[in-house]
Order: structure tokens, then sequence, then C-alpha cells
């Protein structure tokens, strides 16, 4: 630990705080372990340290943690039980015998906080339902009390970009990332958010800055394809289309998960294949479907690669950024399958928005499994990349050429980045098999 007053997570890197945020916030750990390139029980271990670290430094002032602790999260006296079983009671009575005043502050704040998790899980269910304008009109009635709760920005946008307003949207996101680049910085200097102390009650749920970098490139991309849907429409094809996205109707299709998937592929087969068959012209039908988190959505990969066209191919890698679970990783599975042919295309996009680098990972990785010397070469020009996370995804697809060539390269840009784990592996795996050819 830091000898100043400030908590420092030293044994934490850039790249491991920012999976640890969003599992803080309710994320699903499978899919974030995933997407962060480590096993659901490293990312566990990570928040378990952070959370650790966190009640050392408020330690120093109490003996009772400043916000909230879920009964089933780990005790943060770092024992390794479920708080409800261990330092939940000592904490409610220190509470109590510190100011009855405050215990009661909070017990009113967990009853608000429930009321408005209701109140959010009826805003995504107008959403799920189109009804996108009253959704709209929900959340921002909420935000004006609510002022940093993510999750119903997150509707306020998504309700925007179903009603066409990109412009409301994007401004949303661009505001929103900054306020988490600020969150974070506080978090990772402090241990927690500036909301959290419990003499100042205020119910936020930040989102890491990521979550709001993907949102604000969705945002970004639903203007470029409204730009492109065509004026005068083909009615077939807006046919097709529609019957494509009855995969979104719970009436039709109950099924949820892989069941859901695999019945909604069976039943619109003929759908896909004419869809498949029409031709590239179809395009512009389809993206707008991509930056819907919907059934219909995630089968729109499946259907561009079949075109192979310049547009398809920039819309998978489009896609491929949004964070989506299957249709992002469907992407970049079309991607790979591409091969050589997709490396312009990658190339193409790091030369472009660079402020959307962080969320570029999956396109790195799906170099490293193309295994040609332009892809190779690529690798290398990414070493040099600011953005840790593109040095760190980098440097591990580079791992995989077996190239010891790449060594001096990826030893300089992983001390540049201050070391990850990822290309930390890597370049121990390179200089393994240094060592046995030398011997």
């Amino acid at each position: 630990m830091s000898k100043s007053n400030n908590l420092k997570y030293d044994t934490m890197s850039e790249a491991e705080i920012e999976p640890v945020l969003e599992l803080l916030q309710g994320g699903d750990p499978d899919v974030i372990a995933k997407k962060a390139g480590i096993t659901k029980e490293q990312l566990l271990r990570m928040r378990d340290d952070l959370l650790a670290q966190a009640e050392r430094k408020r330690a120093e002032l109490t003996d009772v943690p400043l916000e909230k602790i879920g009964r089933n999260e780990p005790c943060p006296c770092g024992s390794g039980k479920k708080y409800k079983h261990c330092c939940l009671k000592k904490h409610e009575a220190a509470r109590e015998a510190q100011d009855p005043k405050q215990a009661k502050n909070l017990r009113a704040t967990e009853k608000e906080q429930e009321q408005l998790i209701k109140r959010i899980d009826k805003a995504f269910g107008l959403l799920s339902a189109n009804q996108s304008a009253e959704a709209i009109r929900l959340a921002s009635n909420l935000v004006s009390n609510y002022p940093n709760e993510d999750r119903l920005h997150d509707i306020v946008v998504t309700g925007h970009l179903y009603e066409g307003e990109c412009k409301e949207a994007i401004e949303i996101c661009r505001r929103r990332l900054e306020i988490a680049e600020s969150e974070k910085s506080y978090f990772i200097e402090h241990g927690r958010y500036r909301d959290a102390e419990i003499d100042k009650p205020s119910l936020s749920y930040y989102y890491p800055p990521l979550t709001w970098l993907q949102k604000y490139w969705i945002a970004l991309k639903a203007k470029d394809y409204k730009a492109i849907y065509p004026e005068t429409v083909n009615t077939d094809i807006v046919a097709f289309v529609k019957k494509l996205q009855t995969a979104d109707d719970p009436n039709i299709f109950p099924k949820e998960h892989s069941q859901g998937l695999e019945s909604r592929r069976n039943a619109l087969k003929k759908t896909l294949d004419k869809l498949k068959e029409t031709g590239p012209e179809i395009i512009p039908y389809l993206l707008p479907l991509a930056y819907k988190y919907s059934w219909a959505g995630i089968f729109v990969p499946e259907i561009l690669s079949s075109y192979k066209t310049d547009l398809s191919t920039r819309a998978l890698i489009d896609i491929s950024m949004f964070g989506f679970a299957y249709a992002s990783g469907a992407s970049l599975h079309y991607l790979e399958k591409l091969g050589e042919a997709a490396i312009p295309y990658i190339e193409d996009a790091f030369s472009t928005d660079k402020t959307f680098d962080p969320i570029k990972t999956g396109i790195v990785s799906v170099l490293g499994n193309i295994q040609v010397p332009a892809s190779y070469e690529l690798l290398i020009h990414l070493l040099e990349y600011e953005s840790s996370h593109v040095v760190n995804w980098a440097g591990n697809a580079l791992g995989k050429f077996n190239n010891v060539d790449a060594l001096p390269a990826m030893i300089a840009a992983n001390q540049r980045i201050g070391g990850e784990k990822m290309i930390d592996t890597a370049i121990q795996k390179l200089k393994d098999m240094q060592d046995e050819s030398a011997h």
C-alpha cells in the first residue's frame, strides 16, 4: 500500500481494474472474464483483492464500511466468508451505536433503492415491448432525482436510438463517458465512488468507461446506418427483414438462451437463406437491426458474412466493437473466417476512430488467429499504440506466432505500459521457447 493517505492499487493494472469495475456494477462474470481474456476465477480473485485493499484503507478511519455491502458478497475483512456470515451483524450493531439517525437513513435509502430498481426494470421492459417513447419519459423523470444512475441514462440512450434520435443519444453517451472516466480515477485513488459516503447517501450505479465507450460507438454507428438507409425502399426486402424481426416476439418464440437461438434459427431458416441470397443491396436494411440488443440482431453478422463486400466487412468490424455477448463474438468469428482478406480492414480500423481503440481488442485477437506475415507485421505495429488494452492484446496475439524475433518489441511495449498479464504470459512463453532452442 502507498505511504500516502490515498489508496493506490499497486498490484492491479489498468486492464485488470476495468473488468473488476464492470463486475462490481453487476455485470455477468462469465461474459466479463471472456472479454478480458481471463478466467472467471481470476476475475473474482481480483475483485476480492480490490475490495480487501479498499477495506484496509477504510479501516484506518473506522471499523465500519462506509458503503453498503451486499449480504452475499465476500466480507471486506478478508476472511473469505460471505458478509452475512461474518461481519454484517457487527457492522449493523456498530452503526446503530454510532448514530441511530444515520442507521435510520440507511434503511430508508435501501427501501428507496428497491423501489428504484423496480422502476428501472419497468423501463427496460418498456424498451423490450417497443414502447421506446414511454421508456424515455419514465427514465428521464427518474434521472432528475438520480443523476448518476447509469442504468437510467442507458435506457434513455437506447430509447432515443430506437426512435431514430441519434444526436440525442450521442450527446448523452459522450457526457456519461467523461463522467465515467472521472469516477474511475476517483475509485482507483479512494477505493470507492464519490457517492458512496454513508453520510451523503446517493443512489448511483456507474458504468465503467469501456461500457460507455461501446455505447458511444453504437450511437455513432446508428447515425451512420440511418444515413445510408434507402430513401425509396424495396418493399420485398423490407418484408423479409420484418419476417426476421419476428424472432423478437416472445409469443412466437418463448425460449431463451441457446435453446431460444436454435428454435429461432430452425423456424426462420428459409428467411435467413433468402436474406443471404438477396445480395449486398440488403445490407442497409439489415444494419438498423445490428445496434439493437435483440434476437433479430444476433443473426445480422451471419447474413453479412455471406456477402464479402467492403460494407459488410466493415460492418462486421463495427459490430465486433459493440460489446454484445453473441453478435460481437459472431462478427469476430466471421472476420477470422475471411482470413487474410480481413487484415486490410482491421488495419484501416486502427487508422481511424482512435478514441475507440480500447474496444478494438476483439479484432486484435482475430489477427492472432490469422497466421500470415501481414497479420504479424500489423501486430508488431500495434505494440506502439497508446492504449494499454490494445498493446496487451497485441502482445498476447503475437505469442501465438511462436516467433522469438518479436520478443524485443514485446518487452519494450510491456515496459512502456507498466506490465500487463496477457503480454507478460506471451513474453514468458517465447522466452521459454528461446531457452529450449539454446539448449
